[in-house]
């Protein structure tokens, strides 16, 4: 059998078998055939949640539309299907999803699965937009899960314990475009200013590349305008600055020691901090460039607190004696009631830990893991974080209803795995 990496090199394993189903009725003879099982979709992630020593089943061979219900409008697609095929085909027929992450890799199964986000303090995680599910409980049986359903909030972030997502039913708008507006601000200023920012834009977010007393600031607002971007410009700077000379100062920064890491943070936060305003579609605009491999770990606080967090996150990574390579992004979302939402019932500040540090990730995230513990944050499910059961208990209150509901979807705990262990002892 062939050895499974996800994105992030950092979650290696052999499934003794891997299935690649083309239907939902193979899928349903797979499941009922297997002890043990997981899915996967694009593997875009940190975490391990689709670790498995048995049976793998891929959703690559399932990414089809399904129907586009016009008059409801809404969009079925197989659970497999990429973000970035999903974006392509509404954007063709005149719709787009409201909301989108900075990555269009993923597959829609896995980004609703872990709570996958955006930014705006009006939007949810893409999550929100889901209306219905299809999936295969560890009993082999068809399940079909939709808004209003008694146990659709609580399935819908739900972590592959339920069963294989094998269609996903999405809320779709007009297509539209954005006005995005980049700039830079002194960091003291931006946190000062935190809520008239993201107040003043329907998707705001900041850039901070370590040590730099500058960020980058991404202000968007949705438009009917007309798009005014030059394909030139978009190449020069999503491509050549953002991809080419990115890639070429990580690797200089490595090379010299991590000594000139420092210059070249300020640098990059320079360059890419230039002023730019433009109109762009709106699954251009809420994209960023393909990043290279590199380790993350996320966290959702509540955004009453912002600025307060801010001061303190923005004081504890520069004084942790690491050097970081990576930008640190730093997002916004609105509160939602699907159970294992980060951003269950409360608006969210996003705050992020990146690098390309082997050597020393593990004690960044450790000291990261603290701060975010000491200040009452939830770990995003797609990326590395270490489970405490009992804290994860004490943040998630319909947690114990949770275990419950994947206790009746799959009764043989098929689905379960160590991480999901971790997650939902003595829940």
């Amino acid at each position: 059998m062939p050895t499974i990496r996800n994105f992030g090199r950092n979650v290696r394993f052999t499934p003794r078998h891997v299935e690649r189903p083309r239907t939902s009725a193979e899928l349903a003879g797979i499941v009922r055939a297997a002890s043990k099982l997981r899915a996967v979709g694009a593997a875009h992630s940190w975490s391990p949640a689709i670790v498995t020593d048995d049976t793998l089943v891929s959703l690559d061979r399932m990414r089809a539309v399904i129907a586009l219900d016009r008059e409801r409008r809404q969009i079925t697609v197989q659970g497999g299907m990429r973000l970035r095929e999903l974006n392509a085909y509404l954007h063709h027929r005149g719709y787009a999803l409201a909301n989108l992450g900075s990555i269009d890799t993923q597959s829609v199964a896995g980004v609703i699965a872990t709570g996958t986000h955006g930014t705006g303090r009006a939007f949810g995680c893409l999550s929100n937009q889901v209306a219905r599910l299809e999936l295969i409980d560890g009993t082999g049986q068809h399940v079909t899960l939709g808004r209003g359903h008694v146990d659709f909030e609580g399935a819908v972030v739900g972590l592959g314990a339920l069963g294989v997502v094998h269609a996903v039913t999405f809320d779709v708008v007009d297509a539209f475009r954005l006005h995005e507006v980049i700039g830079t601000l002194r960091l003291d200023e931006a946190i000062d200013r935190i809520d008239d920012l993201v107040g003043a834009s329907d998707h705001f977010k900041l850039w901070w590349t370590i040590p730099c007393e500058d960020v980058i600031t991404f202000a968007l607002r949705r438009t009917a305008e007309p798009a005014n971007d030059r394909a030139l410009r978009r190449w020069l700077k999503d491509r050549v600055l953002s991809v080419a000379v990115f890639r070429t100062l990580l690797a200089a920064g490595q090379l010299s020691g991590r000594r000139l890491i420092p210059a070249f943070n300020r640098f990059l936060t320079r360059q890419s901090g230039r002023p730019l305003e433009r109109i762009v579609d709106s699954h251009v605009g809420f994209l960023t460039p393909s990043p290279p491999v590199h380790r993350e770990a996320e966290w959702a606080f509540d955004a009453r607190d912002a600025r307060s967090l801010l001061r303190a996150y923005t004081q504890l990574l520069p004084r942790d004696g690491h050097t970081y390579n990576f930008l640190q992004e730093i997002r916004f979302s609105k509160a939602d009631d699907l159970w294992l939402s980060p951003a269950y019932r409360r608006d969210s500040l996003w705050l992020s830990l990146y690098n390309i540090d082997p050597a020393n990730w593990d004690a960044q995230r450790t000291k990261f893991e603290a701060f975010a513990r000491a200040h009452g944050g939830r770990p995003h499910w797609g990326k590395e974080a270490t489970i405490d059961a009992a804290y994860l208990r004490a943040q998630y209150p319909r947690l114990a209803d949770f275990a419950r509901l994947v206790a009746r979807h799959d009764p043989m705990r098929k689905f379960r795995n160590a991480w999901l262990d971790d997650i939902l002892v003595d829940a």
